[in-house]
This record gives C-alpha cells, sequence and structure tokens, in this order.
C-alpha cells in the first residue's frame, strides 16, 4: 500500500483550526464558491498564495486559480450542488469526499452540452494555514464523467456513476 506523504513541505503558519472549524470553511469555499458561483469566496477562504494542484491549470497560483474552477464549474452546470459524503482532519490537513449534483448544460473536458442530470465525484485533500486553505490535492473522476456524458446517459458498465440511469436530458 502507497502512503501520502506530506513531509518536507514549507509550512508557513500553522492552522489553530479545529476539525470543525475546517469542515465548515471548507463547506462555505464549495457553497458560496462552487453551488452559488461567487468568485469573492476564493478571496475569503484561501490564502494569497494558494495552490490548487491536480486542477484544470496547476500553474495558477492564489485566489485565482480556484475562480478559474468556478468559472469552469459554472459555465458546464446549472443546477450545481455539492454534497461533502465524508470528511477526516490531521492537524492542518483535511480531506473530503464529495459528490456533485447538477445538469450539464455547457461544454466540458471537451463534451458539449448533453442536458444531463450528472453525480460527479472526487476526493479532496486541503492543508490549512491559519485559517485559510493554502493547498489543494484533488482526485477528481473525470473519466467517469466522460464516459456517461458522451454514452447519452446509457449504462456504460461497471464504471457508471450512480443513479446514471435517472439522467435523462431535459429531466
Amino acid at each position: 500500500m502507497t502512503a501520502i506523504s506530506f513531509e518536507g513541505q514549507a509550512r508557513a503558519m500553522p492552522t489553530t483550526l479545529t476539525a470543525e472549524q475546517q469542515r465548515d470553511v471548507i463547506e462555505k469555499v464549495f457553497h458560496e464558491g462552487l453551488d452559488l458561483g461567487d468568485l469573492s469566496a476564493a478571496d475569503r477562504y484561501l490564502t494569497a498564495d494558494f495552490r490548487n494542484h491536480g486542477s484544470h491549470d496547476d500553474s495558477m497560483r492564489g485566489p485565482e486559480a480556484f475562480k478559474h474552477t468556478i468559472r469552469i464549474q459554472q459555465s458546464a452546470f446549472s443546477d450545481i450542488r455539492y454534497e461533502i459524503l465524508d470528511f477526516i482532519s490531521m492537524g492542518d490537513r483535511a480531506a473530503i469526499r464529495w459528490v456533485m449534483h447538477g445538469k450539464h448544460t455547457g461544454p466540458f473536458i471537451g463534451v458539449p452540452p448533453t442536458g444531463l442530470h450528472v453525480q460527479h465525484q472526487a476526493i479532496i485533500w486541503f492543508r490549512f494555514e491559519g485559517d485559510r486553505i493554502a493547498e489543494r490535492w484533488g482526485i477528481v473522476d473525470n473519466f467517469t464523467l466522460e464516459r456517461f456524458l458522451k454514452s447519452g446517459g446509457k449504462p456504460t458498465g461497471p464504471l457508471t456513476p450512480a443513479g446514471a440511469g435517472a439522467g435523462k436530458p431535459g429531466a
């Protein structure tokens, strides 16, 4: 089994947040930023040198990196709702498993709008500095989502997202 190690990374300021406070910050970032499309959420909850590893563009830094993600999600999906399924915290690190519910109404990962209702899933790790998120590492299941969208919402085998049969265009 492979272990994830965060050792050897510079730490400017450890977090003083409890696990509950970390979850609250993460929920606010997701709800205000991704669900509602409020770009200013990135300024409120992320450090000035925020790093968004494993995202659409790893070269971007600071709140602008997350604003880029918000713009992409908002242009590709309507009726977005992120649901945090699991949460764990270890000192200045926290991890979540989420599912995004939405309607595919704009181009995403090269797929034109389908009108399908989707469930998009990921596991994300965060590192906090003080009361803000300083880094994000994502394992996002774009492969299953792409297969679902390209199939027109038809079951495509064992990698089809749960509830895929309910994703009918225009529903």
